[in-house]
């Protein structure tokens, strides 16, 4: 078994089109139904209006529902959730993929105005025979091929955010003073009571902030780092 990152400009599509705005996206949920198209999208550019403007003009798609949208962590860029509805008209290359027996692993992603899969395969034939179909929308390139396949334990996305939305934003403020200061470092470059003084609160207070904080972190990550030993 091998696994390989094969990508696909779908030529004509509004996934091509993107790429002039910059566009990361990732595909996260996808239903097809008599014609019919539904999908969930994670979306990431430096342009979103323009970005959207396009997406809602092409002849495929019905609709769209920006479910959230945010900065992003890099500077200038919009980070944002799609429902999509659509009407198929022709195959798409996830479509002809599933289709002819192949296994995407993981949700398809949109990387330069590209759609790129992540293929688990018997062998390189297989792979060139994906590369063949895939030729019928566009240029096809194999970025990645790997002969060990792994399963990935990790937490879902689900996960993370539940996670991180519960850090309350005192303590989540006190951390980033803390890894700033080089707290967590060995030896430490700072000192408990001078993290109190910064953030204006007792010595005791810090304490209990940090510990319940890291309490969570560890029961959070400790039982897939477990999961990832046994495997």
């Amino acid at each position: 078994m091998l696994t390989a990152k094969v990508c696909v400009r779908y030529e004509g599509d509004w996934t091509a089109q993107l790429e002039s705005y910059d566009v990361f996206a990732e595909f996260l949920a996808s239903t097809f139904r008599n014609r019919r198209y539904i999908g969930i999208m994670a979306i990431e550019t430096t342009a979103f209006e323009e970005a959207l403007e396009v997406i809602e003009g092409h002849r495929n798609v019905n609709s769209i529902d920006v479910v959230e949208r945010y900065d992003a962590e890099v500077e200038n860029r919009t980070a944002a959730t799609l429902l999509l509805r659509g009407s198929l008209l022709e195959f798409t290359p996830l479509q002809t993929l599933l289709y002819e027996g192949y296994l995407p692993l993981g949700p398809t992603k949109l990387e330069h105005g590209r759609e790129c899969f992540d293929l688990l395969l018997e062998d390189r034939e297989e792979l060139s025979q994906a590369a063949t179909l895939l030729q019928e929308f566009g240029d096809v390139s194999v970025e990645r091929i790997s002969k060990v396949f792994r399963r990935e334990i990790v937490p879902s996305a689900a996960e993370w955010q539940e996670l991180l939305s519960t850090i309350p934003p005192r303590q989540r403020e006190l951390l980033n003073e803390a890894v700033e200061a080089g707290y967590f470092e060995i030896p430490r470059e700072t000192t408990l009571e001078a993290l109190a003084d910064t953030m204006g609160i007792t010595k005791t207070t810090a304490s209990n902030h940090l510990r319940k904080a890291e309490r969570q972190l560890v029961e959070f990550l400790l039982p897939y780092i477990n999961l990832a030993a046994r495997e």
